[in-house]
């Protein structure tokens, strides 16, 4: 079986409980669908440090990484990923890039998405509803290094 991919991904939370979303591209399998901003980790990489890298390079906006909403492995017809979403906050001047939007977590639920993500929408929810904010007052849990083969 092929290693699994590790996968960090940013539910970038506005003042309004919207979340930043972009159209996936690059992947003729998940074109046309909707997802979190996020990436591939790097070797020796930890999740805050490739979550922000990430994001900024996808979409132009710096964030501030916080916790964990949801961490699950999904299994496409020809990989395997391992799925990281931290509850994050933008910083700074917050303009995207004109191809992203902020939408509702119910909103997103509504718009086309890898089958993954259901799941994390369900989670970001729970999160929010709770009263769980992007930021928190201890670090962030970095350990890139397990594995789920």
């Amino acid at each position: 079986m092929a290693q699994v991919e590790e996968i960090v991904l940013a539910a970038i939370v506005d003042r309004r409980g919207r979340v930043l979303v972009q159209p996936r591209t690059g992947d003729p399998a998940l074109a046309g669908t909707w997802e979190l901003p996020g990436g591939k980790v790097r070797p020796g990489e930890d999740h805050a440090a490739a979550l922000a890298r990430e994001v900024e390079e996808e979409t132009g906006v710096a964030v501030r990484v916080g916790e964990l909403a949801v961490a699950l492995c999904h299994a496409y017809p020809d990989r395997r990923v391992a799925l990281h979403a931290y509850l994050c906050e933008p910083v700074g001047g917050v303009r995207p890039v004109r191809w992203a939007r902020w939408a509702l977590p119910e909103e997103y639920r509504a718009m086309s998405m890898p089958a993954a993500n259901a799941a994390i929408v369900d989670a970001l929810e729970r999160a929010l509803a709770t009263g769980r904010q992007p930021i928190r007052d201890t670090a962030v849990d970095s350990n890139s290094s397990t594995s789920y083969n």
